[in-house]
This record gives structure tokens, sequence and C-alpha cells, in this order.
């Protein structure tokens, strides 16, 4: 799977965004956050991503630069450094990722 999501990204690339916007249909719209945090947070779900809820972006707001195209951990103390998803929810873009209760990122989104 890897490897077919890194095909349609340089496809995407090399054709123009038309062509993203049609292979963006490829990949899920939720997908699971790989976890990366100490084994006492092994109790707390795995943390989720919807694509929907953040389409109004686009792919390249993200891709490449916060998020490579690949399965990627990281940690709350990444994202409070401003990596990630700190990237932008540093409560000034948009909303903290400390505003949003800890079911918002760690529910069971399928």
């Amino acid at each position: 799977m890897r490897r077919r999501g890194r095909l349609l990204f340089v496809l995407a690339l090399a054709l123009g965004p038309p062509a993203a916007l049609a292979l963006g249909a490829a990949f899920p719209a939720t997908l699971r956050i790989p976890r990366r945090e100490p084994a006492s947070a092994l109790a707390v779900p795995a943390a989720w991503f919807s694509h929907r809820a953040h389409g109004a972006l686009g792919c390249y707001s993200c891709h490449p630069s916060v998020f490579p195209q690949a399965p990627l951990a990281f940690t709350h103390e990444d994202m409070r450094a401003g990596r990630y998803c700190g990237s932008c929810h540093d409560g000034a873009r948009a909303f903290a990722i400390t505003a949003v209760a800890c079911g918002g990122c760690h529910g069971t989104l399928h």
C-alpha cells in the first residue's frame, strides 16, 4: 500500500492540482495515526485523522512539508513544539490541541 500511495502522490505532483483532486479519492477519508507515546499511554485509544475535515486545505497544505506521504508516529510533545498537527493547531491559526477534548482525536472514527 505504501508503494501505491507514493506512486499516486508522484503522479499527482507531475500532473498538477486537477489530477491531485482525482487521485485524492484513492486515499482513505480517515486514518489511524501510529503510536509513539510511552507505554503508560497505551490505555488511550489511537488517534485518528480525518482527511474530510481538513479537505478545504488541499493536499499540498500538509504534504509533503508537514507530513511525509508515509505512516508517521509522533507525540503530544512534538505537537506542543509546533510540529505535525501542532504546526497549525497552535491556538492562532487553528484551535490549539489542548483546546479539544481527548475524544476529538482519540475517538472511534473509522
